[in-house]
């Protein structure tokens, strides 16, 4: 830990404060509010309120962050400190927590005070709740059904179905190598890796125009639920993507989710896989999931079984290729593999490929990982009334300098020290999340970018276009604005 950053955290916060108060005409109604509240139920009096930017009336900071919400978050940390608040639209606000201790408050919260999905709950029924929406026995049950699939003996098994699937898709690549073309790898990568997700988790094949309609519909969902997370509801004259498109993405990823129900019912399948083991799912009442459970489940694990991936994938190899000797590197681990397609038994032999992934994660983040309080609360001496948004920024932590020396540069060897590793906080790198709502694919995640990264340099020699670099974009998971332009060469 650098002690001097600490302190310049401290003066930053305690001067950030006094100059937002300084600034808010308002300032008084920040305590008294949440102060009322509190004395109405009953629960003493709270300690002030975090300190933040200002914003415009009416709209708070919503414009600034919607405009460039990783830097916006970043910046606050940098100027208020470990826990601040962002004003929203008519009075509301959100709380962004900037220090591992107070995320691991929120995130690893095990009594139920922190919500993914907060008072939305009840209307969970009406559109079908997969298992981010879910909380208490509903979310213990449903995690115990898809536990299975998640585990190290199924991804053992399915393995061989991934590993081949990426080979015949990537092996496709040549058609580009050697013609001097740009190509978008982040959606050559998308190509990939949904037929082999929907075929190893869902025994299923779909067809070219399938997986073009359904790449494009779950990253309008992910738009969507982006707009959701970030902004809050709205009034309608604040633009939102996804909207205007928004249903018929979800009208064509139903039709699929239902065709894929409707076949395995009627064809099933001797081995046991995530739709079959969803369709003879019970809750321990004995009911089933519902067909708008069902069909929910299935696409928020199509959005996350491989967009994911995807744009953390493509993050690594926009980072890695600009690296020649973390990229040399790569090369000489992929070769011990001897030209032959990656195991499960390999994995351990691919640590730095591994450690790639990591800090390509790392350095990807993300603004928010959002909670609701679901009860008042205190968090490094502020009071969260209840019902508030609470969260961390990965995009601010992953970057902060007290756990990560030169945090924008690009150093896998982060992840090679496990006593570098242990001695930052458990929560300084969270890409996965934590607590109960930790990511199930996991280990399934890590197998996919292990996997490809050996199997596309075993292939190609990839090279980025002079001078460009990464932008973010914020659709739920975080890609890179515009794609990932490449030209391949054979290996």
């Amino acid at each position: 830990m650098n002690p001097t950053v600490r302190e310049v955290n401290e003066t930053a916060r305690a001067q950030g404060r006094f100059a937002s108060l300084r600034h808010d005409p308002l300032w008084i109604t920040r305590g008294s509010i949440p102060l009322a509240s509190s004395v109405v139920r009953g629960v003493g009096s709270p300690t002030l309120t975090p300190p933040g930017p200002v914003g415009l009336p009416i709209v708070g900071s919503v414009l600034e962050m919607r405009r460039e919400p990783f830097e916006f978050f970043r910046r606050c940390s940098q100027e208020f400190g470990d826990i601040y608040r962002v004003p929203f639209p008519v009075g509301g606000s959100i709380i962004v927590v900037n220090h591992p201790d107070y995320a691991s408050q929120v995130m690893d919260d095990p009594v139920g005070r922190y919500s993914m999905i907060g008072p939305g709950q009840a209307a969970m029924g009406l559109i079908g709740a997969a298992i981010p929406m879910l909380e208490g026995e509903k979310f213990r049950q449903r995690r115990r059904m898809l536990m299975p699939m998640f585990g190290r003996r199924h991804l053992a098994r399915v393995a061989e179905v991934i590993a081949d699937e990426f080979v015949r898709r990537i092996d496709g690549w040549s058609q580009w190598a050697n013609t001097g073309g740009v190509v978008d790898l982040q959606h050559a990568i998308a190509q990939v890796t949904l037929p082999a997700f929907l075929r190893a988790m869902f025994s299923s094949s779909i067809t070219a125009q399938e997986i073009h309609e359904t790449d494009v519909d779950l990253r309008t969902f992910m738009s969507l639920m982006a707009s959701v997370t970030m902004m809050s509801p709205l009034p309608r004259l604040i633009p939102m993507p996804g909207r205007d498109t928004a249903p018929r993405s979800m009208w064509r990823l139903r039709r699929l989710t239902r065709k894929l129900i409707k076949e395995r019912r009627r064809n099933p399948v001797d081995t046991p896989d995530l739709l079959s083991l969803l369709l003879e799912a019970t809750y321990d009442d004995g009911s089933p999931l519902s067909e708008r459970d069902l069909s929910m489940e299935l696409m928020i694990l199509m959005a996350g079984g491989y967009e994911t991936v995807v744009a953390s994938l493509s993050w690594t190899l926009a980072l890695l290729l600009s690296h020649p000797d973390h990229l040399q590197r790569l090369y000489t681990e992929v070769d011990l593999l001897e030209g032959a397609v990656p195991t499960p038994e390999d994995l351990p032999k691919l640590a730095w490929a591994k450690a790639c992934f990591d800090e390509g994660q790392r350095l990807q983040g993300h603004p928010l990982n959002p909670r609701f309080a679901m009860e008042d609360d205190v968090i490094g001496g502020y009071f969260i009334p209840q019902y508030t948004i609470v969260g961390p920024s990965l995009y601010s932590i992953h970057r902060d300098p007290r756990w990560w020396a030169d945090p924008d540069a690009y150093d896998p060897n982060r992840f090679m020290d496990e006593a570098l590793a242990k001695s930052r906080p458990r929560l300084a790198f969270m890409p996965f999340g934590s607590g109960r709502h930790h990511c199930l694919g996991t280990g399934m995640a890590y197998m996919n970018a292990q996997f490809l990264l050996s199997i596309i340099f075993q292939r190609y020699r990839l090279t980025l276009p002079g001078g460009w670099k990464p932008k973010h974009h914020f659709n739920f998971s975080v890609t890179i604005d515009g794609g990932l332009p490449v030209t391949l060469t054979r290996a």
